[in-house]
C-alpha cells in the first residue's frame, strides 16, 4: 500500500482484515445413494406383501364368520318366523295389523330390528301404543292397544261429514281422529260433534282445540245419564265459542236442543240433573233449556207442562 505523501493531513490508514459471513454447516443424517434407495425399494416391497397378506387373511376370516352366521343363525330354521300371534281389540282387524308390520314367515327373528315394526304400527292412526316380544323359537307376540272411538267429528270447511266410510272421521276420548274405513252399526249409535272452528285435522295426531274436548267431556256425560232413548243427545253443536248445543234423538216433531255454556259444565250439569228428575216424575216433553243463565233456566215444552205444586226456587 503506497505511503502517505509529505505534506498531506490525511492520517494513515491501517490495513484491514476481510471477514467472512459465517455460513452454518448442515449434515445430512440420511445421505441418498444408491444402495440406500434399493435398500428403501425392498422394505417398501416386504412392507406391501405383508400388507396384502394380513388383508387376504381379514378377507377370508371375514368370509368364513360370515358364512358361519348365515350357516348357524340366518338359514337356521330355528330362528325363522313360524307363528305371529297378534293380541288386539278395535277397529283394525288382525289381518290388516299382520300387513303393517310387512313381515313373512321366512323372516329371521335374530336379524329383526322391533323397532321399526312397532313404527309401522304407530304410524296407523287407530293405534294407541304396541308392545312386542320375540322368543327366538319361531314365535313373536304383538300386543297392539287401539283407540276406541267415541264420537263422529263432523267439519263442513274441512269436507269431514259423518257417517260416511272413507272420507268419515271418528275421534277417541283424548280428541284423537281417525278416518272411517267401514261404518258399523256400533258407529252409526255415536253421537256426532260439528265443529267448523276445529284446528286442521291430522289422522293420529291429537287436537288440541279446548272447545271440542269440552264438547266429547259433554257428550260423555250427557250420555251416560241417559235413561230413555229420548234423553241420548245425538248431535252437539258448537256455534260459537262460548256454546254448546245438544240436540237429542227425538221426533222431528217435537226436537229437542238443551244449550249449555263451556264455562262450569260440572255445575250445569247438576242443575240438568235436577230438572230432568221433575222431566222424568212430571213426564215433560221439553223443547228447549238453557244453561248459560246461572239465575235461572229458561224452558219450553211441547204441550202443557204439569207444574202443580212445583217451587223450583225452593228445590234449587
Amino acid at each position: 500500500m503506497p505511503s502517505p505523501k509529505k505534506g498531506s493531513k490525511s492520517p494513515a490508514r491501517s490495513p484491514s482484515r476481510s471477514r467472512k459471513a459465517a455460513v452454518p454447516h448442515v449434515i445430512d443424517y440420511e445421505p441418498e445413494s444408491p444402495v440406500i434407495r434399493q435398500q428403501e425399494a425392498e422394505m417398501a416391497r416386504r412392507k406391501g406383501y405383508r400388507n396384502a397378506l394380513w388383508l387376504i387373511v381379514a378377507i377370508v376370516v371375514v368370509a368364513l364368520g360370515k358364512l358361519a352366521w348365515e350357516e348357524a343363525f340366518e338359514k337356521n330354521s330355528r330362528f325363522l318366523l313360524k307363528a305371529l300371534d297378534v293380541q288386539t281389540s278395535g277397529p283394525l282387524s288382525v289381518p290388516k295389523l299382520v300387513a303393517a308390520t310387512a313381515l313373512t314367515l321366512d323372516t329371521n327373528l335374530l336379524t329383526l330390528n322391533l323397532g321399526e315394526v312397532r313404527s309401522r304400527l304407530e304410524r296407523l292412526p287407530q293405534v294407541k301404543g304396541v308392545h312386542i316380544q320375540r322368543d327366538y323359537n319361531g314365535s313373536l307376540t304383538i300386543k297392539v292397544q287401539q283407540r276406541f272411538p267415541v264420537a263422529w267429528l263432523e267439519c263442513a270447511k274441512q269436507k269431514y261429514f259423518a257417517p260416511l266410510s272413507g272420507t268419515g272421521c271418528l275421534i277417541d276420548a283424548e280428541g284423537v281422529p281417525m278416518p272411517c274405513e267401514v261404518v258399523t252399526k256400533e258407529y252409526l249409535a255415536l253421537p256426532v260433534i260439528c265443529f267448523d272452528a276445529v284446528s286442521k285435522i291430522e289422522h293420529g295426531k291429537k287436537l288440541s282445540d279446548p272447545l271440542l274436548h269440552t264438547a266429547l267431556e259433554l257428550a260423555k256425560e250427557l250420555n251416560s245419564r241417559a235413561q230413555a232413548p229420548a234423553e241420548i243427545a245425538r248431535k252437539l253443536i258448537l256455534p260459537n265459542a262460548w256454546s254448546i248445543e245438544a240436540h237429542y234423538a227425538t221426533a222431528e216433531s217435537e226436537p229437542k236442543v238443551i244449550t249449555f255454556g263451556v264455562d262450569d259444565v260440572e255445575m250445569q250439569l247438576e242443575r240438568y240433573d235436577r230438572l230432568m228428575k221433575e222431566a222424568r216424575a212430571r213426564q215433560w216433553k221439553i223443547a228447549t233449556l238453557h244453561f248459560i243463565p246461572e239465575g235461572n233456566t229458561p224452558a219450553t215444552f211441547h204441550g202443557t207442562p204439569d207444574v202443580s205444586g212445583l217451587n223450583l226456587a225452593a228445590n234449587r
